[in-house]
């Protein structure tokens, strides 16, 4: 918000004349007889009504206080208290020794008891230092409190004065408001309704300060040839001011001060979809000064109270950029667009009409609202302008503190200034007819397209000054500059957005709760000299909007970033968004997509999940498009559902576009012949529990049967699990780790059980025959409706493939193979496009048991998928329906990505509430273009408790358990791979996604299926 100071006061003339005394005046300093006079006109020549209730309280006088201090000595010589009928005619006259003053006039002082008294018994010029008036003395209905000081003045004889050194009969005294007026006009895209049935509650200002001090509204008369107040100069010494103060103002209880009327909507509001409007005619709030201007904690808070929906709020700021006070004697005009962030613009106006006008005739005009913005790497700050130059623009090159040569505008803020690439710059714009214009400013970097491993940015903080020119035509002819620093903090790491090079740095997918709507980002380092853009499918753009104006949210790029909901995705009208496409960009990608107001499509978190898409085209090297999958809805869903055919041929490849069937081999995986009997709906969120999820990073808490929660965001870790207790164990104190829920970002070194601890014989639903109780009845943590995955049956052992050893391709062994026991792994056929069959720990720990089929030296394993390995790799290559990504769900995008270990990366690292990169799987072909997250949240060490694979592998527990592995070759000390009650669990990373059989001790994650 901003606002000038302004030279508006009102106007009391003294003349020196001889005249009758009236009566209504309390003298406390008599000293007669009085050797000369002060005659005052024009003090009550103003109306006292107007057209709202208090208007004309603005200017009324109804008590009138003048002090006189002896210049030299600065004690008080006179101290008259003029009201009533001595200030209802036209003219006062106020007697007064001969001499040399300093006069202060204050009018309508509170009524008080406390305040008068002090004002009664002031003694000398600095008593004023100390005095304060109550803020309950500024509202709309009451008249406003005033000052005004006029030095080295000298009283005459025969009723004349010296003023400044030169012979005058008369005195021009300004009296300055102690309060500030707004007048507000607030616009909607939705209709809120008439007076007696609207949505709009009314509005609040808050963190206004209890007490105005006199000396804050000193110096009285404002700087010469300027809109401005010089700053008080006099120190406050009275009683600790507090910022506690609310004013709400309600249509039930201030009906009189509103007034909804579409009438106030312009031409153009219409056109941008404005659609209702309300204006609040009159609000008087104490003044607000401290001399740390940029403090925002003292600023005076703005909110839209709105009945059953989010508040949105905004911070009263004024024109020197960062300066949070409010002046004695200031007046905004504040039009506000009723959505979060408050989207305010706030014009300077006279309080009375004095005549001045901000733009002069024939003098060149550049006023910006910034001269000074802090940013991070993720947010924008909108910096407006108004100019009477024909041509305003960005210079092409901006200074970086600390840096000898300049740097070219467009590397450091995207899309701003005139290039080669930017003829039209995107986020620039100027209407010269009106001469109005804004900028967005958004961090670029370094906007390189190199191909190895992780491309990142330079790390853009800084503190840098861009120069915006207002000239006669483009070659800057008699052209106005203004300079503006812009301080840049960047706290988390960004990445070139090509998928050959950073396969682990792209944001390819979104994800909305039911009830979220708010903004996403979307964002990746692009070529300066290429454009990029996206398209949101005709199917999909009755529910998602898209945008390239940038997030405003100051804390974004932060740890402790605002809210999504709070900032949902407005159009650029400017720019022709209409939420369906963006284009005309270059260098660094960043959009935001949302989901539109009115969709509602998934009404409770219950309701079926809706998918979609959007497209983003770009340029790593060659033109391309990536598909951005989206979700909106949390409750589990089909990914592959059981009609879903499975494919007869394998494709692979970074994009899912390359066929490696002929890399991957038949007995290891099903074919079009076999069903997806388990396809199961997954959830889209990890578990956790009731503390992890909170602020208190405990290093564990223990849940009840059932009582596990989901985590608030996919990309979040959530807890540890081990997979179970032994229900038939004799060790001390076992019971306690019955379902514990581990800290996701700490390791739990601690000797003994639960670490280290032998197998023990499991099944999930239980083996009579084995006298193996059930251990679903003690250790199913999956919330109601809920329950944990299968990688096969819950009652009988899973073998997945050849069982006791992988043959060579060809051949068969003495094995068996039980491939078609995976149509039943609810994890195989519900997540992947081709299902595939094998126990990596089978096969990958021991190199005898499978040779490379395809040439080369690398052996993934056969329940690595694909399990193969050639020359080239392509059968290493990412999966169709698979994708290693950041994922932009409201949580991670918002926040600084950090290295959680070599080339791994999350957010909101060391804590429970900790996220991280993983793989998402999606179904391109189904139509229903369905996804799910998992998070790369590593997992505790089942011999040490250690923390190990955070941020590159997720490890997720299965229902299912399988045969012993105790051949003598998964023996290789100091090494014991030999496994005899293992569970089945799924290894999700980057282009490597694994089943293994795992010891029970390891505690890993659980992702929870619908029952």
């Amino acid at each position: 918000m901003f606002v000038v100071r302004l030279r508006n006061y009102l106007h009391l003339s003294f003349l020196v004349i001889f005249l009758l005394f009236s009566s209504c005046v309390d003298e406390f300093y008599k000293d007669t007889p009085k050797e000369g006079y002060i005659t005052i006109t024009g003090i009550n020549t103003r109306a006292y009504t107007g057209a709202y209730p208090g208007d004309g309280l603005d200017d009324k006088v109804e008590t009138l206080r003048i002090l006189a201090f002896n210049k030299t000595s600065r004690i008080c010589e006179s101290n008259t208290f003029y009201y009533g009928d001595v200030l209802g005619g036209n003219t006062l006259r106020h007697p007064i020794n001969k001499g040399e003053y300093d006069f202060v006039f204050l009018a309508n002082e509170p009524h008080n008891t406390i305040v008068k008294a002090v004002l009664d018994n002031i003694t000398d010029y600095d008593a004023l230092k100390s005095i304060s008036y109550p803020a309950e003395f500024f509202d709309s209905e009451r008249v406003i409190p005033m000052i005004a000081e006029n030095n080295s003045i000298k009283v005459l004889a025969d009723g004349n004065l010296e003023v400044n050194g030169v012979a005058s009969t008369k005195l021009t005294v300004g009296l300055r408001r102690l309060a500030a007026r707004v007048d507000v006009v607030l616009k909607s895209k939705v209709d809120f309704g008439d007076a007696s049935s609207s949505e709009f509650e009314g509005i609040t200002f808050s963190n206004i300060p209890d007490r105005v001090p006199l000396v804050y509204g000193l110096p009285s008369d404002c700087l010469p040839s300027s809109w401005a107040y010089a700053d008080p100069v006099l120190p406050y010494g009275g009683t600790a001011i507090t910022r506690n103060v609310e004013r709400k103002l309600t249509l039930a209880d201030n009906a009189d001060c509103f007034k909804i009327d579409p009438t106030l909507l312009t031409t153009e509001d219409k056109n941008n979809d404005l659609v209702w409007a309300v204006k609040v005619k009159k609000v008087i709030l104490p003044s607000s000064f401290f001399s740390s201007k940029s403090d925002e904690t003292n600023a005076i808070n703005f909110t839209v109270n709105l009945i059953d929906k989010y508040s949105p709020s905004c911070k009263l700021k004024i024109l020197s950029d960062p300066d949070y006070t409010l002046p004695a004697n200031a007046k905004l005009d504040l039009t506000g667009i009723i959505r979060e962030p408050l989207e305010v613009n706030i014009q300077p106006s006279p309080w009375i009409d004095d005549g001045d006008d901000w733009e002069i005739s024939g003098v060149r005009v550049l006023n910006v609202s910034h001269i000074q913005a802090k940013m991070t790497d993720m947010n924008g700050v909108r910096i407006s302008f108004w100019s009477n130059m024909p041509v305003v623009k960005v210079l092409g090159t901006v200074k970086k503190e600390g840096e000898a040569n300049e740097r070219a505008t467009n590397t450091v803020f995207n899309c701003l200034a005139v290039d080669d690439n930017n003829p039209d710059p995107y986020r620039f714009f100027y209407d010269s007819a009106s001469g109005s214009g804004y900028m967005d400013l958004l961090v670029d970097g370094t906007n390189t397209t190199g191909f190895g491993t992780h491309d990142r940015t330079e790390n853009m903080s800084g503190t840098y000054t861009l120069t915006l020119s207002a000239a006669e035509d483009t070659n800057g002819k008699n052209a106005l500059q203004r300079k503006i620093k812009v301080t840049v903090t960047q706290e988390g790491l960004r990445f070139v957005h090509n998928p050959t090079a950073n396969q682990h740095g792209l944001f390819n997918a979104a994800f909305f709760k039911h009830n979220q709507k708010g903004e996403r980002i979307i964002t990746g380092q692009h070529r300066l000299d290429q454009t990029w853009s996206v398209s949101v499918p005709v199917a999909y753009q009755n529910w998602l909007v898209v945008s390239a104006t940038p997030s405003f949210d100051p804390n974004i790029g932060t740890e402790s970033p605002g809210d999504a909901e709070h900032y949902p995705v407005t159009l650029n009208p400017y720019r022709g968004e209409d939420g369906t496409s963006i284009s005309g960009l270059t260098g660094r990608i960043y959009f935001r997509i949302g989901v539109k107001e009115n969709a509602d499509f998934v009404p409770t978190k219950e309701s079926d999940p809706k998918f979609g898409y959007i497209n983003l085209s770009y340029y790593p090297g060659w033109r391309t498009t990536m598909k951005i999958y989206i979700r909106q809805g949390e409750a589990g869903a089909y990914i592959y559902a059981p009609g879903d055919a499975i494919p007869g041929t394998v494709w692979g490849a970074w994009n899912g576009g390359t066929d490696i069937t002929t890399h991957v081999r038949e007995d290891m995986r099903l074919l079009s012949t076999n069903a997806r009997r388990g396809a199961a709906k997954f959830s889209a969120l990890n578990l956790t529990s009731e503390r992890l999820a909170g602020n208190t990073n405990p290093d564990y808490e223990n849940v009840n049967v059932k009582g596990a929660r989901f985590v608030d965001f996919p990309s979040q870790a959530g807890a540890f699990f081990q997979w179970a207790v032994d229900l038939k164990g004799t060790t001390s104190g076992m019971t306690d780790y019955y379902r514990r829920a581990f800290n996701p970002s700490k390791s739990y070194l601690v000797s003994g059980f639960p670490w280290g601890y032998g197998e023990f014989p499991i099944m999930w639903d239980g083996d009579v025959s084995a006298n193996i109780p059930a251990y679903k009845e003690q250790f199913e943590v999956c919330p109601p409706g809920y329950r944990r995955p299968t990688d096969g049956y819950t009652d009988k052992i899973s073998y997945n493939g050849y069982y006791d050893y992988l043959p060579d391709e060809g051949t068969t062994g003495t094995a068996t193979n039980y491939k078609d026991q995976i149509e039943y792994s609810e994890l195989r056929v519900s997540l992947f496009n081709v299902p595939f069959a094998g126990n990596a720990a089978s096969s990958a720990d021991y190199a005898t048991a499978f040779t490379t089929p395809f040439g080369g030296t690398g052996n993934t394993g056969p329940g690595t998928y694909p399990y193969g390995a050639n020359k080239d790799m392509l059968a290493r290559k990412q999966l169709k329906g698979t994708t290693y990504t950041f994922y932009s769900d409201g949580f991670f995008d918002r926040r600084p990505i950090k290295e959680a270990s070599n080339g791994n990366y999350g957010v909101s690292l060391g804590n429970s509430n900790v996220a991280y990169q993983g793989v998402l799987y999606f179904n391109p072909d189904s139509g229903t273009n369905a996804s799910v997250f998992f998070p790369s949240a590593g997992r505790l060490n089942n011999t040490s408790g250690a923390l190990e694979s955070r941020g590159s592998t997720g490890y997720y527990w299965s229902a299912s358990v399988g045969p012993p592995y105790m051949r003598s070759e998964l023996q290789n000390p100091p090494y014991d791979r030999r496994i005899r009650y293992g569970a089945w669990s799924l290894e999700s990373a980057y282009n490597s996604h694994n089943f293994r059989l795992s010891y029970q001790g390891f505690a890993q994650s659980i992702r929870c299926v619908k029952e």
